[in-house]
């Protein structure tokens, strides 16, 4: 039996895998080792762990956002050991939990865009070409922290059209003081922008959020996805909250640019357990 999760900035999914079932579990908050403690690291984790420790498990696979280094992957490997009965745990990144989900043994380009942005080139075996995604201060084109920061910053600057500033301040208790607190004195300033994202996709037949929208991902495919040699010559598969919710626009983007779709979904979870309980039956 393994237990797999897959963990992005804002939610981790579990799911323990055995050769006749999948079995979801209770899902919990995000964990990121650049943004958490160990404690709270193991705070987030443990409820995970009830009932778990009675079964045999033989693997843990953790796929996490922030997991791209080696102390980072240690940090996480470390908080499983102190609450699993299990010695083989492995720690890789979120990016290759969604090349496993999306395109499994085979070769692909691989497009993630949830709370924040990534892709790489996948040759069914390990990631060949990685554009650095460099976080969300510096990168994550596209995703819900990208989307989430310029609604705020329209907001808050008078750029958003009037109709949507009354819609926004009627769903959102926003003022300059709150939000510059909020964003450059506490934890998690990603997961809180990307707390607005929302609002684009219930707006997004308003030419603001279309266009905004549009931009964004334009963004991205221009720093990112057609960085790639010869990226018109892949399969391309996105997972990922904000990849799912504007994947007509995102579509629209990519046919504009030659860019062949293989698959858009939500999560990789679902996906990836298939894989695993796949590879457990050969």
């Amino acid at each position: 039996m393994i237990l797999i999760a897959e963990s992005g900035s804002t939610k981790t999914q579990w799911c323990l895998i055995d050769t006749h079932r999948l079995g979801n579990l209770v899902n919990t908050p995000g964990v990121n080792p650049f943004n958490l403690t160990s404690n709270e690291i193991e705070g987030i984790i443990r409820p995970v762990s009830v009932g778990i420790n009675s079964y045999d498990l033989e693997k843990i696979y953790f796929f996490g956002a922030g997991c791209s280094t080696s102390k980072n992957k240690e940090k996480i490997k470390t908080a499983l050991s102190n609450i699993f009965e299990c010695e083989n745990i492995e720690v890789n990144t979120d990016l290759k939990a969604a090349c496993l989900a999306l395109a499994g043994d085979e070769p692909g380009l691989i497009g993630l865009m949830g709370t924040g942005s990534n892709s790489c080139i996948w040759n069914g075996n390990e990631i060949v070409h990685h554009v650095p995604s460099l976080g969300y201060i510096l990168g994550d084109e596209g995703g819900g922290v990208s989307i989430g920061k310029q609604l705020v910053a329209d907001y808050l600057k008078n750029i958003m059209p009037l109709q949507l500033r009354k819609k926004f301040a009627e769903k959102y208790d926003v003022t300059i003081e709150f939000v510059l607190e909020r964003v450059y004195q506490m934890q998690m300033p990603n997961r809180y922008l990307a707390g607005y994202a929302p609002f684009a996709e219930e707006n997004i037949n308003d030419e603001y959020c279309r266009s905004m929208v549009f931009n964004q991902f334009e963004n991205y495919i221009e720093r990112n996805i057609l960085l790639y040699p010869g990226a018109t010559n892949y399969e391309l598969s996105f997972c990922g909250s904000i990849a799912y919710s504007h994947r007509n626009i995102l579509e629209e983007i990519c046919k504009q640019h030659q860019l062949r779709i293989d698959k858009i979904v939500k999560e990789p979870i679902t996906d990836l357990s298939i894989y695993f309980k796949r590879k457990m039956e050969l």
